[in-house]
């Protein structure tokens, strides 16, 4: 029992996964094949969702996180303030907003990843079992995140203290008309698990296109 309880502290691992109230996801789970599993807990109070994950990496052809998720069509903007819970073990760890052809491993996504160093980026794979690409923001660990998808433009856009309208980066995707939107985190490491929080958390669908019941 001792050494169990160790092993908790050490990994940070999860010991609940609710989603009360008034929840924005329809669903939450792993991502690719991580060696320890993620969870989700969510505050109804303060609205604030804690992420606890693992995995090795979200990049190359493959990526493993945990991941918070809606299904949504058309167009969007998925917006969210970010922390990090605690110092972490890899400076690689990120967090972020995503979306996501599909809950396979090797799937079309793009995101907006804040890693443990600081570094911000929008990072997509175009292509099903394609390598990773990234588009760079800085180096100052912004705080305020918005991903925005109208036709096949995936934007981004980033700030700290408050959200923004200005431009960071943005690619071309071709993506489904109707995609999995949410928040992950990734600790960069199998045998570790990172918490991360998120609050103020916004789904914008254009006026013109509606969310998937």
């Amino acid at each position: 029992m001792i050494i169990l309880v160790a092993f908790m502290l050490l990994t940070g691992a999860c010991t609940s996964d609710k989603q009360k109230g008034s929840s924005l996801f329809e669903g939450s789970g792993d991502i690719g094949n991580p060696a320890l599993k993620g969870c989700l807990y969510y505050n109804p109070s303060s609205k604030v969702y804690t992420l606890t994950g693992g995995g090795t990496n979200m990049w190359f052809n493959n990526d493993e996180c945990f991941m918070a998720w809606k299904q949504i069509s058309g167009e969007f903007s998925i917006s969210a303030t970010v922390a990090f819970e605690g110092e972490g073990v890899n400076a690689h760890r990120k967090m972020g907003v995503i979306i996501r052809e599909s809950l396979a491993g090797d799937s079309k996504y793009a995101d907006i990843a804040v890693h443990g160093d600081g570094l911000t980026s929008l990072q997509y794979r175009d292509s099903t079992g394609g390598e990773t690409k990234e588009l760079i923001a800085g180096n100052q660990g912004f705080d305020h995140l918005t991903l925005e998808r109208i036709g096949k433009r995936i934007i981004m856009k980033v700030a700290n203290d408050e959200y923004s309208d200005n431009l960071a980066g943005e690619i071309e995707l071709d993506l489904p008309e109707t995609c999995y939107v949410g928040i992950f985190i990734c600790s960069h490491e199998a045998g570790v698990l990172e918490k991360a929080c998120f609050s103020d958390v916004q789904f914008n669908p254009h006026k013109h296109r509606q969310e998937k019941k």
